[in-house]
């Protein structure tokens, strides 16, 4: 093994690594929207408007279903870190001490590719989740510089002081997000055809003892 099959092997493991706490991360969001649904519903408004019992109704079971979601995911996301961490920290361990034996690549490429292959519908969901989140963060970015922009025009920067805060923090997180979820889907493309060759040869080895 080389040292450039180390080094793609580690920027797949962050890859890997990162898209499973972007998860967790919105799976958490979600769980906190839900709450604030909820929360909302009960709580008397500023206007002193309540909700009629159909929308307070509509409004705690969409509350109630975010929260279960967001759990649900972020116990789906934790089951599919845990066949990822013990891997990604010996990898980080190996890295500092030198140089890491072929046989124990081997192992590791072997082990996150089994994980990959058990788990490869949630992997894929996901991928379309971060890219969701990463655009929803993006376009809420330039929807804060657009405020930011009409309250300069108008010398009032007061009504989007919050935009102003807002504008590079949404706008980081969607791309930072956006990069991780674009580049893991390349990398997963790559453990896709591993997978294919993985298969046929366990068909090949079939076949030929069939044969015997």
């Amino acid at each position: 093994m080389t040292d450039h099959t180390l080094q793609q092997f580690g920027d797949e493991l962050k890859s890997f690594f990162v898209l499973v706490l972007l998860n967790m991360a919105f799976g958490a969001l979600t769980m906190a929207f839900g709450m604030q649904i909820i929360l909302a519903t009960f709580l008397p408004s500023a206007t002193d408007v309540h909700p009629g019992f159909i929308l307070s109704t509509f409004r705690i079971v969409v509350g109630i279903a975010g929260m279960c979601i967001g759990f649900f995911w972020i116990v789906t996301s934790m089951k599919i870190l845990r066949g990822v961490k013990g891997t990604w920290k010996e990898y980080k361990n190996s890295a500092k001490a030198g140089s890491v034996p072929a046989e124990t690549l081997t192992a590791w490429i072997v082990k996150i590719l089994a994980h990959y292959r058990e788990n490869k519908t949630v992997v894929w969901r996901m991928t379309i989740i971060s890219i969701a989140g990463g655009i929803f963060y993006l376009a809420l970015g330039i929807v804060n510089l657009v405020q930011v922009s009409l309250a300069l025009s108008s010398a009032n920067l007061e009504p989007a002081i919050f935009a102003i805060f807002g504008a590079p923090i949404n706008s980081c997180i969607g791309i930072v997000t956006l990069y991780f979820a674009l580049r893991f889907r390349r990398y997963a493309n790559a453990w896709d055809l591993r997978l294919k060759l993985a298969n046929e040869g366990e068909e090949s080895l079939k076949k030929a003892l069939e044969s015997q």
